[in-house]
């Protein structure tokens, strides 16, 4: 009889008609039991790993499929290991624009991590992505990121013709003032990637061609045809549309995380698949140097020679297909650049809070990664542009680094996921555009050649009329 009127007491105590009749407390916290299909009991937020869909503060949206997430690795060094660890289904967040639970505390309501439980223009509390102005700063040192980069390229090739220039009243050694511009460059651009998705940030180094178009021609004299405009038109128009449409929104990663989502398969096979482009590209450039006239004195590759294997300059291979690869090869290498920059970010973040992470091994791994990184980097497209017109290498260069970016931003901070249909056919449209755009590029060796051809023509008619 004793028992049987305890569990009545228990039974008692958990029937509820509202979340109030759960609480014990005035201010209700993320450890308070609510109000579930009339019992009390304690919810959990997105992300968090489920056995049950009552158990899901998204159930009141979802029903019964609301213990039907796919986990993210990354969600552990929030929430830790629980003992519903072992299931492979998480809770699921409510969709943007969709009504939440504004009476419970944060992540409670039912939305993402990155969203807030708020009143929206429809009269109900729904919920809406968390918007912050602080990516308009990453704006801003994205496109003075890239006038930099594209200042410093143009000064490394014209350090090839001229070794010294004035500047500030200084003698200055071009080759020098074009590295540390770029460097200068790079670095706004990284902090940009603080401030803003990634894939914000890397379509918007359209600015780097507007700015090249320009400073090509004033520093290196080059000659700026309607194809290179097209080629600016397009890429810039397809960037445009991917801005437009992109989340605003802005998700701080903290180290524990950021390690978790190098874990994950989709990522390690990315990067794999990185890997093994940057090594077959490798191959095939010092394959073909070594047996041409493009072979460096110091080769130490001489074994890939072979007898009766030739490349001449104006053959398809050195005058079409060596131009794509010194390009993909230092866009490849510098999509790792991305990944560690952001990483590093992060832990400069939290030293700054008080944090120190410089006390970890960690942070210097991603230091040395991002130094070896950037200075291969910058050493193959210089290789390019010591053989080809920056109007070609450097728009190729954006088109094959941004598209890295943005794949990268999909794959390893999964940016698309809260993407709509709408969104993500824009996107497509975008992509479309800039690989449209970068047809036109493929004119500048074309244009190159005949420019030349033409030149020595005509100073040849000049000689033979003087004689």
């Amino acid at each position: 009889m004793i028992i049987g009127c305890m569990a009545g007491l228990v039974a008692a105590a958990q029937a509820c008609l509202k979340d109030s009749d759960c609480l014990t407390r005035s201010r209700p916290d993320v450890h308070s039991m609510f109000c579930v299909d009339n019992i009390c009991q304690k919810v959990l937020p997105p992300g968090k790993h489920c056995t049950r869909p009552t158990e899901c503060s998204s159930y009141s949206f979802f029903g019964p499929l609301a213990c039907t997430g796919k986990c993210k690795v990354e969600n552990e060094c929030e929430y830790g290991k629980d003992d519903n660890f072992d299931s492979m289904y998480c809770c699921r967040s409510i969709p943007q624009g969709k009504e939440c639970n504004p009476n419970r505390p944060g992540s409670l309501s039912g939305c993402d991590i990155t969203q807030s439980c708020l009143m929206g223009k429809k009269g109900f509390y729904e919920c809406v992505p968390d918007k912050s102005n602080s990516w308009l700063l990453g704006v801003f040192l994205s496109i003075s990121g890239n006038i930099g980069i594209n200042i410093g390229i143009n000064l490394q090739k014209k350090s090839y013709k001229q070794s010294h220039i004035r500047l500030f009243n200084m003698n200055l050694q071009t080759f020098y003032a074009g590295c540390f511009t770029y460097g200068l460059g790079k670095i706004l651009g990284y902090c940009s990637y603080l401030f803003g998705n990634q894939s914000l940030m890397a379509v918007l180094s359209a600015t780097g061609l507007v700015s090249n178009s320009i400073l090509a021609p004033m520093i290196n004299e080059e000659i700026f045809t309607w194809k290179d405009f097209s080629a600016i038109f397009f890429v810039f128009a397809g960037t445009t549309l991917i801005v437009m449409n992109t989340a605003t929104s802005h998700k701080v990663y903290t180290l524990c995380e950021l390690l978790k989502m190098y874990t994950r398969v989709e990522t390690l096979v990315w990067l794999g698949f990185i890997i093994l482009v940057i090594i077959v590209l490798f191959i095939f450039v010092k394959y073909v140097e070594v047996n041409s006239n493009w072979e460096l004195p110091d080769e130490n590759m001489i074994f890939l020679r072979r007898e009766g294997v030739w490349f001449d300059e104006e053959g398809t291979v050195i005058k079409y297909t060596m131009v794509l690869a010194y390009v993909c090869l230092s866009s490849f290498i510098a999509s790792f650049t991305t990944l560690s920059i952001k990483s590093l970010g992060e832990m400069i973040d939290k030293t700054v809070a008080g944090d120190n992470q410089f006390i970890f091994l960690t942070t210097y791994c991603f230091i040395i990664i991002l130094a070896t990184c950037t200075f291969f980097q910058i050493y193959w497209l210089n290789r390019a542009l010591r053989h080809y017109d920056a109007l070609l290498v450097i728009p190729m260069f954006h088109v094959t680094w941004t598209l890295l970016s943005i794949f990268t931003a999909g794959i390893y901070f999964r940016e698309f996921e809260q993407y709509t249909r709408y969104q993500l056919s824009v996107f497509v449209c975008g992509v479309i555009l800039i690989f449209f755009g970068s047809f036109f590029l493929g004119s500048r060796i074309t244009n190159k050649t005949y420019i030349k051809t033409k030149d020595i023509g005509m100073e040849s008619e000049k000689i033979l009329k003087n004689q």
